[in-house]
């Protein structure tokens, strides 16, 4: 125990750590012969008496000498398995630190969602109250539906694909009432959605297609939405006409907020294991998405 005390708070920290490896040699063998005199004295007084030793000689100093050396051996041994047992707790602390970042990250990220749509659809809801619209209470429950979905069970690591599909239902819904006829959405999904996904990502895809496949400055706007669950993999296509203002500022349009926070998040829940590619021509614009099925 004394040798580990020596190495653990004195000779590796001071010494060793420090880089100092000659001083943590020379240290080594200050110790030993230390330990040798006091197991020398011991043997003096005890030992060489019921032994019969009367003189050191050499072979005996050099038999104390290796003796003495053995007692770091359990010592190092304790060491190793202290610094192990350290490095596996830190490792578990910073490990426990980065997922505590990381899922406070897709909390913001998940919290960017563009909060227009929510006042455009409030204030098309004042106006279909005021006169007495039947398409009111209609409007009310699918933004109800769309709130509960945002705030509430958004808040899971992951969620059902048939929830984050009913959401984008809604959505699209409230934005066919916002945009009217003059707006042109078709949407396509496959029947069986059995798969989970992380959420909002499908639908910051489609709020980002409205956003700017909507533009008041494009003369047929028109937005194609595809969504299928094959089984092994979740795949959503996104196409949108675009205005020709966008197309003179391309990186911006392609490298905005909104696709930036989509890329960190796919990042985040699905490193190395997504497909997410973009096609930009001066008309139109438009998302694949592919995002593996993660099997128990």
């Amino acid at each position: 125990m004394i040798a580990y005390y020596f190495l653990k708070n004195i000779q590796i920290p001071q010494l060793f750590s420090k880089n100092k490896f000659v001083l943590f040699g020379l240290s080594l063998i200050a110790s030993s012969f230390v330990l040798y005199l006091v197991w020398r004295v011991n043997g003096i007084l005890w030992i060489d008496k019921l032994r019969g030793y009367k003189t050191i000689t050499f072979m005996s100093m050099v038999d104390y000498m290796t003796q003495s050396v053995q007692f770091y051996s359990p010592a190092m041994a304790l060491l190793a398995w202290d610094s192990f047992y350290e490095r596996q707790q830190e490792q578990a602390r910073i490990h426990q630190l980065e997922k505590e970042k990381l899922n406070t990250e897709l909390k913001f990220l998940k919290a960017q969602l563009n909060p227009h749509f929510l006042f455009n659809t409030l204030n098309n809801l004042y106006s279909f109250v005021v006169n007495g619209s039947p398409k009111a209470p209609d409007i009310i429950l699918k933004l109800s539906g769309i709130l509960d979905y945002v705030l509430y069970k958004s808040q899971k690591a992951f969620v059902p694909l048939v929830e984050e599909v009913e959401a984008i239902e809604n959505f699209i819904a409230l934005e066919q009432v916002r945009y009217g006829p003059r707006l042109e959405i078709e949407f396509n999904r496959s029947e069986a959605l059995n798969a989970s996904i992380s959420p909002l990502l499908l639908l910051s895809v489609v709020e980002n297609a409205f956003k700017h496949g909507a533009s008041g400055d494009i003369d047929n706007p028109r937005i194609i939405i595809e969504i299928n669950d094959n089984g092994e993999s979740i795949n959503c296509k996104v196409w949108n006409t675009k205005s020709a203002f966008i197309g003179e500022i391309n990186d911006e349009y392609k490298e905005g907020i909104g696709l930036t926070n989509i890329k960190r998040q796919l990042d985040l829940v699905y490193p190395g294991r997504y497909n997410f590619d973009i096609e930009d021509t001066d008309d139109s614009f438009s998302i694949s998405l592919q995002i593996p099925i993660e099997h128990d």
